[in-house]
């Protein structure tokens, strides 16, 4: 069982709950031994999506899980870091952020500045977008794993030809540089809907990760934590999730990416 989870959110991004503190205390309690902060990356071209820390928070940020790492370094291995959005137009920024926190997640919503979010409309041709973005990502060396990649299925009813062409691309580069591929527990708590024909979880969807299989790219669980009661559950959804997707020969990361 994987007991470190590196994709945790603060209520800074204003659509999580609890203190910086009550996220650590949860994590110990059940038994975490490595916890990763990783609010959503603040940059001040955000206009539409709004959903994140101002970057005038950013050092606040680094200052309260500096103190929390220090204060409970016998119980617990605490990181900070940031999911971001991979943008090419504004890459010269993501090395700037990697001098101030331990690692980046990368974590596609959207692929422009003034675009809504994926669960709220998604293109086929943005589709392809997202799929370039990532992969050109993952080629900078900048980040430690991809976060959701089947975050775009979350309005569609039917798997999509180029999506599927997207994650065996996606997971054909992360099999090659060996970054791993994010199974998002959260995504389960969006329940399942009628997808080609059969209920299935939105993200993580049953033929992405089938997708990735096919591809022996590692594969890495995520609470995607945005409330710290969500820590109760962490095992009980990888258990389940390994139930539910046992006749894949998935390849899960059991150690931490981080050192």
């Amino acid at each position: 069982m994987q007991t470190f989870n590196l994709h945790t959110h603060t209520s800074r991004c204003f659509h999580a709950v609890g203190s910086d503190k009550e996220y650590v205390l949860a994590a110990i309690r059940n038994g975490v031994k490595v916890l990763g902060f990783s609010d959503h990356c603040p940059m001040d071209q955000y206009t539409v999506y709004q959903d994140r820390m101002k970057l005038s928070e950013l050092d606040e940020y680094i200052a309260s899980i500096q103190s929390l790492k220090e204060k409970y370094k016998d119980q617990i291995t605490i990181y900070i870091g940031l999911e971001c959005e991979y943008l090419p137009e504004y890459k010269h920024q993501y090395p700037e952020f990697l001098k101030k926190v331990d690692y980046l997640l990368l974590g596609q919503h959207f692929n422009r500045f003034d675009q809504k979010d994926f669960t709220e409309e998604i293109s086929l041709e943005e589709i392809c977008t997202m799929k370039d973005y990532v992969i050109e990502g993952m080629k900078t060396g900048w980040f430690t794993y991809v976060a959701h990649p089947d975050y775009f299925m979350f309005l569609l009813e039917n798997y999509p030809q180029n999506g599927k062409e997207a994650i065996c691309q996606i997971a054909h580069t992360a099999a090659k540089l060996q970054i791993p591929l994010e199974m998002n527990l959260k995504g389960m708590s969006k329940g399942k809907k009628m997808i080609d024909g059969q209920m299935d979880y939105r993200y993580p969807n049953s033929q992405t990760f089938e997708l990735i299989a096919s591809e022996n790219a590692p594969v890495i669980f995520g609470l995607d934590c945005h409330d710290p009661k969500t820590f109760d559950d962490f095992y009980s959804l990888q258990n389940q999730l390994k139930i539910e997707f046992q006749h894949m020969k998935l390849n899960y990361v059991t150690t931490c990416p981080l050192k």
